[in-house]
């Protein structure tokens, strides 16, 4: 006797995940721990040298926080007003940060120790940095100048003029002690020679900047700002590549993998890892806040984001599991996975070919199909027509109306129902009729309904209005089916217009929006003419 073979109820998968080195690369960061912060986070800093500091900027302090326990190590609080963009010097003994006043004070990080205030700007300071190899700092303020101060007598060597609005990005070239870079809400990138205290180059990033950054060969810098990255030539100041894969307001940009990967974190909670050879984007990491902030420890062994959420501030630390619990987990896993064929005797010798009883399993069947097995057509629809079923899982109510069309029993299941019982049926067919996924079911089912229940129609006023509604979903499908068509239709116009010389497409689009349309309306016909038949002579009666 051959068994019964299962109804086919399985919904549509979701596309997977293309596997790539990226995705198990990054797939390596430990669960996030996240420390909240009564201030949103103004900016994140790695310490360049072990054991790699994290130096998080929040209101009038300036935690630093241990990057193995990510406990506050140090606090730094001589600030009588909020503290902007502290970074550590590449030695990570000294801490630079702006001040809301407009000063800059220089630290010691491991004392706490303020031994520097350096003080010249009109308006806060939101960016300031060490000038590599030389000692000195260069400050980026809202007074919509830059500052090269000298840290041993707090003098400030040159003052530097350009910017029309406020100025939120700067660094220093890695390649050049002389070449300074800043960004501001004037739309601009300015390059700056601290030899003339001049600009030499400008370009226009086109909304306000946020984050700039430099390769270490200072030939190409990266600016942020708006939803896009922009790549810049250095010399010769033209636009490489433009980024555009965030949707809101690009807050902070990062290197990764000894400058191999690029990343951008932004106000829709994303971080995008570009591939520095093509600009694509190789993986994305989610985040439940708007970023405001990043920093990446060197080799990639931890990952800090500073975040904003309902006016606290959200630091996330995420470090990466060493090599050897990589293993262990695997070899955890492979020993989950073993075959109870490698059983061990007693004097401990493995015996992969012992006689094994296979039980057999008693098999399941689903309540509809236990009444499809047994020919019982309407009980097997009834019972996948409850609520529940319809509501969470229409996938498997579907099935069930599909399979019943293969056996040729959907009139026999449909056929000698009250109203009561049709009704559940026809609020499944007006819910999803719409759906691409069941359209041409459920019209075929609606069709079926209509043969059947046609001559008693107008004894039932809420039949009626039953089919009246599922009539205006039709009609409202056939209108939106129409807007494709103009829509189709004015895109096809649009890309005529801005190109010319391309060969004429042999596809016409009018053709292939109005296929969907026209199995619409031919699908929809028998059952708007059936269902006209019988409703125009007692709309009146009944209404």
């Amino acid at each position: 006797m051959a068994t019964f073979k299962k109804t086919h109820t399985r919904a549509f998968n979701k596309t997977g995940i293309k596997a790539t080195p990226d995705l198990g690369y990054w797939k390596k960061l430990e669960f996030p721990v996240t420390v909240k912060e009564f201030t949103s986070i103004d900016y994140v800093d790695v310490s360049p040298t072990e054991p790699y500091y994290i130096a998080v900027t929040s209101g009038p302090k300036v935690d630093v926080y241990h990057q193995q326990t990510t406990q506050v190590w140090r606090t730094i609080s001589r600030f009588q007003r909020n503290a902007y963009g502290a970074r550590f010097r590449q030695d990570g003994q000294l801490l630079v940060a702006g001040t809301e006043e407009g000063q800059v004070k220089l630290f010691n990080q491991r004392q706490k120790q303020l031994l520097r205030v350096f003080k010249g700007h009109s308006s806060a300071t939101h960016r300031v940095s060490f000038v590599e190899g030389t000692p000195h700092i260069v400050s980026f303020s809202d007074d919509q100048t830059a500052a090269l101060w000298d840290i041993g007598d707090e003098s400030q060597i040159c003052t530097l003029k350009g910017h029309t609005d406020f100025i939120r990005a700067g660094i220093t070239s890695p390649a050049s002690e002389n070449i300074i870079l800043s960004g501001s809400y004037d739309h601009t990138v300015r390059l700056w020679d601290t030899r003339t205290g001049s600009s030499v180059l400008t370009v226009d990033h086109g909304a306000p900047v946020e984050s700039i950054l430099c390769y270490p060969s200072g030939g190409v810098f990266i600016s942020a700002g708006g939803s896009e990255v922009r790549v810049w030539d250095t010399i010769s100041g033209r636009l490489l590549s433009k980024l555009s894969q965030h949707h809101k307001t690009v807050t902070c940009l990062a290197f990764a993998s000894d400058n191999n990967r690029l990343m951008s974190g932004s106000l829709d909670c994303h971080i995008k890892i570009y591939d520095v050879n093509t600009y694509s984007v190789v993986h994305t990491l989610d985040f439940p806040a708007p970023i405001l902030s990043m920093a990446v420890a060197p080799e990639d062994s931890m990952l800090a984001v500073g975040m904003i959420s309902g006016g606290s501030g959200l630091v996330s630390f995420q470090h990466r599991r060493e090599q050897q619990e990589v293993e262990k987990d695997s070899n955890r896993a492979k020993k989950k996975a073993a075959d109870i064929r490698n059983m061990i005797t007693e004097d401990y010798r493995v015996v992969p070919d012992e006689h094994i009883i296979k039980h057999e399993e008693k098999e399941h069947l689903a309540k509809h199909d236990v009444f499809l097995r047994k020919f019982k057509y309407s009980q097997a629809l009834d019972s996948v027509l409850t609520s529940y079923v319809t509501g969470k899982t229409p996938n498997v109510t579907v099935g069930v109306l599909r399979e019943l069309i293969r056996r040729d029993g959907l009139k026999t299941a449909i056929a000698g129902r009250e109203v009561k019982q049709l009704t559940p049926l026809l609020n499944f067919v007006i819910r999803f009729v719409r759906n691409p996924l069941y359209k041409q079911l459920l019209i075929d089912v609606s069709n079926v309904i209509i043969d059947l229940y046609s001559d008693s129609l107008y004894e039932n006023p809420t039949l009626v209005r039953q089919f009246r509604r599922l009539q205006d979903e039709i009609d409202a499908e056939l209108r939106i089916s129409r807007e494709y068509i103009g829509l189709m239709g004015a895109i096809e116009m649009f890309l005529s217009a801005s190109e010319p010389e391309r060969a004429p497409s042999t596809i016409n689009p009018q053709h292939l929006a109005s296929t969907s349309m026209y199995e619409n309306e031919s699908s929809a016909s028998l059952l708007r003419s059936s269902a006209k038949k019988s409703a125009a002579a007692v709309v009146v009666d009944v209404v």
